[in-house]
Formats: C-alpha cells, sequence, structure tokens
C-alpha cells in the first residue's frame, strides 16, 4: 500500500478522533490518567500500561505522546481512561470479535 495513503487515513482518523469527544470528557479522561511526581500534570501524564501522555497530543497518532480516549462498559460508562493512542488501539482489538483479512484481491471481516 502506499505509504502516503496510510498516512492521510491516520490523519483522518486524527482528526475524527479530536473531535469524537467534548472537551469535558476529555479532562475527564485526562483526570484519570497517573500524575507523575516532577512533571507538570497539566501536561503530562501516564496512562494505566505506563506510557507517556502528553495533553496536547490527544487524538495525534502521529506523536509518540498521543493519546485517545477509553470509553469501556466494564469499567462503567461514567468512567473515561486516557490511553497512549498504541495501547488504544490494542485494547478495542482486543475485545473486537471480527477481524479484517483477505478474501483474494479484497478485504472482507470475519467473525472470530
Amino acid at each position: 500500500m502506499d505509504a502516503r495513503l496510510v498516512d492521510q487515513e491516520s490523519e483522518a482518523v486524527s482528526q475524527w478522533a479530536r473531535s469524537a469527544f467534548s472537551r469535558e470528557l476529555q479532562d475527564r479522561a485526562w483526570d484519570n490518567g497517573e500524575i507523575v511526581g516532577g512533571n507538570d500534570p497539566f501536561l503530562w501524564r501516564k496512562d494505566e500500561f505506563g506510557a507517556w501522555l502528553y495533553r496536547l497530543d490527544y487524538g495525534n497518532r502521529r506523536s509518540n505522546y498521543g493519546w485517545e480516549i477509553l470509553d469501556s462498559p466494564q469499567y462503567g460508562s461514567s468512567v473515561v481512561r486516557p490511553l497512549h493512542w498504541q495501547n488504544y488501539v490494542d485494547q478495542v482489538a482486543a475485545h473486537t470479535q471480527s477481524r479484517v483479512t483477505a478474501a483474494g484481491l479484497r478485504n472482507t471481516r470475519r467473525l472470530l
């Protein structure tokens, strides 16, 4: 696949993620991040897996510190958590009961 198409798709997803949740919900998720002494808690936190998060990089999948919001039903609908974007992708994939795979020259979603 052309790297430019992958970059464009990733950027489109990141733009969607930045607008998907209200500022209030972003703040609630941020408040659930781990505060690390010696760092400005307004700008820096860690997710539950220990990955650094930079507040201004919400929804930025090109950043090493980008993060997204996970609202998992297992924790209750009122609990939202900040996760490094790669941890977010891993968590969503782990709960998905299907995968995209090739069927000839086309991609298709198959149930597990």
